[in-house]
């Protein structure tokens, strides 16, 4: 009878020890799932703004405080990766006639979201409320622009490697669109220093 109740007990502490082992595992878990949904929530809220201050720099136009545009420039080449630097340099292009007209364009970020993500590569929408004032326009014009930005972290930080306008398209509309995965453009290598 003795000898039943020492193998009770044995019996009844392996199966205790084996449960303080399977929830100390849980446990263990559940901390890595929260730190990393932490360190996924931390990414998402660097890129929003990340892609906000991108959008807003890209579609701000001063002709009065910035009429060669070195300060767009500055902030663009910022908030970009050295894979849009051509096109970073298309739409000063562009927007260089608004100064030479000495017209001037803010850009105001309505609404930004992130579409989809995963460790390196997050993919914004966002809907922009574009003012311009033209000389001698007595009252302003206003319009927006839906974009979406596509961004990757480098040494920690989020930068822009595409974007998109998708005024009047649809997700089923743009071909590899990514949605709702990940983003449609991928970033591409870097240009050989000099090129």
């Amino acid at each position: 009878m003795l000898y039943g109740a020492v193998a009770c007990t044995a019996v009844v502490s392996v199966v205790l020890a084996g449960l303080a082992w399977k929830f100390a595992g849980d446990r263990a878990d559940t901390d890595r799932a929260a730190a990393e949904y932490s360190a996924q929530a931390a990414d998402r809220a660097a890129a929003l703004r990340a892609g906000s201050d991108f959008l807003i720099a890209a579609y701000t136009v001063d002709a009065a405080g910035d009429k060669g545009m070195s300060k767009w420039h500055a902030a663009m080449s910022a908030a970009t990766t050295d894979t849009l630097r051509d096109r970073v340099q298309q739409t000063k292009a562009v927007l260089s006639l608004l100064t030479e007209a000495d017209a001037s364009m803010t850009g105001a970020v309505e609404e930004v979201a992130v579409v989809s993500q995963n460790d390196k590569l997050i993919r914004l929408l966002a809907v922009l409320r574009l003012t311009g004032r033209a000389p001698g326009q007595t009252e302003p014009t206003s319009g927006s622009v839906t974009e979406y930005i596509d961004l990757i972290q480098v040494n920690g930080t989020w930068k822009v490697f595409g974007y998109q306008d998708i005024a009047g398209k649809s997700a089923a509309g743009v071909p590899d669109s990514g949605l709702p995965g990940l983003p449609a453009t991928q970033p591409q290598p870097s240009p050989a220093p000099g090129r």
